[in-house]
């Protein structure tokens, strides 16, 4: 293995290229790559006469690329003398991969490893059962974007400030003047713990606040109105951990998404929660019904409803446990099916 520069890793004849390093996803909708590529091949030594020797496997790392986001860059090495059977990716977001012209594997579920979050949250040894529940619901919007900000102040409308455990813009740095207009005449950021979050504490909590509510408003990293967001299907650890901390989940995120957690085996109390918001395709008007729904579950006897529902809660934690347990496992295994998939590919039509 040769010394890896900032996004490509030499492993025998394979470049993987880790695209979820730095690289603007504007930039890559716009076709506007070729610095980067250029850049890092001169890191790792290389030149674009280069690039026709290695297969490449994009690797989408820890964010919700799809095949449209990457499709530029995958011409782009084409162009440079790339053959197509030397190409594949490996995705974390939803992708119908039987219709792609390379090989690709989608890992969906590789974010519950994020941060090392779940080995954090059994090191507190929380007494779930008997947790305090002092608000209605949780929502965690600790970085601000447009679509964030409009929700929040949809919620502050709808319900006191005292039902709802809710961060937002607690992300370090500077948010623009336009997301405090948004939320005006509430008050911005919306902090419960720490002003600032930054990593790790933004995945592994020494407190037990963010518990404290029957119901949670999972806000998803995937939308269609902010820019420079993902808008494919995309489950992060922030489903994860609201399943894992025993909460009746409701989704804000692109549509679809509550039915992909469904197929993985997770209970979302559909005889309690109505959650066909998750196939309205404008994002306003999905905003709208999610806080419609969110409305009526809390006005709901929740927490009564969670001592009933408590058997089909730990039935999801365990689930979350069972995936953490088991799914790096069957990860190793799909890659080196794409591997051995790309090679193989690769090696048929140059024999022939």
């Amino acid at each position: 293995m040769t010394p890896e520069s900032h996004r490509i890793r030499i492993v025998d004849d394979i470049i993987w290229y880790d695209i979820w390093k730095g690289v603007l996803t504007q930039r890559l909708r716009d076709d506007d790559i070729l610095e980067y590529l250029l850049d890092d091949l001169s890191s790792a030594g290389l030149s674009t006469e280069d690039i026709k020797s290695y297969s490449w496997i994009v690797n989408a790392g820890w964010e919700g690329y799809s095949a449209e986001d990457i499709e530029h860059f995958r011409i782009l090495l084409l162009k440079h003398g790339l053959p197509e059977t030397r190409f594949g990716a490996v995705f974390i977001a939803y992708e119908d991969v039987d219709k792609l012209p390379y090989p690709a594997i989608c890992l969906t579920d590789r974010m519950i490893y994020l941060g090392h979050w779940y080995k954090g949250l059994k090191k507190q040894n929380v007494d779930w059962l008997n947790m305090p529940m002092t608000s209605d619901f949780t929502v965690l919007m600790r970085r601000a974007s447009e679509s964030r900000c409009h929700l929040a102040k949809k919620l502050l409308q709808q319900f006191d400030a005292k039902q709802m455990i809710m961060t937002l813009g607690t992300n370090p740095g500077t948010d623009p003047q336009h997301f405090r207009d948004i939320i005006k005449p509430y008050a911005y950021p919306i902090v419960v713990d720490l002003v600032e979050s930054p990593y790790p504490t933004n995945f592994i909590h020494n407190h037990e606040t963010f518990y404290q509510a029957p119901v949670q408003l999972v806000v998803e990293s995937s939308n269609e109105i902010d820019a420079n967001i993902w808008h494919s299907i995309f489950i992060t650890e922030k489903s994860y951990k609201a399943l894992s901390w025993y909460q009746f989940p409701i989704w804000y995120a692109v549509p679809g998404l509550v039915g992909k957690l469904r197929e993985q085996g997770f209970d979302l109390f559909d005889d309690i929660i109505d959650h066909r918001y998750d196939q309205e395709q404008d994002s306003w008007i999905r905003m709208k019904k999610v806080v419609e729904e969110i409305t009526k579950l809390v006005g709901k006897d929740t927490k009564a409803l969670r001592r009933e529902y408590w058997k089909r809660l730990e039935s999801n934690a365990a689930l979350v446990e069972q995936i953490h347990t088991n799914a790096s496992k069957t990860h190793k295994v799909q890659t080196t099916r794409l591997i051995d998939e790309i090679l193989q590919l690769h090696k048929s039509t140059t024999s022939t």
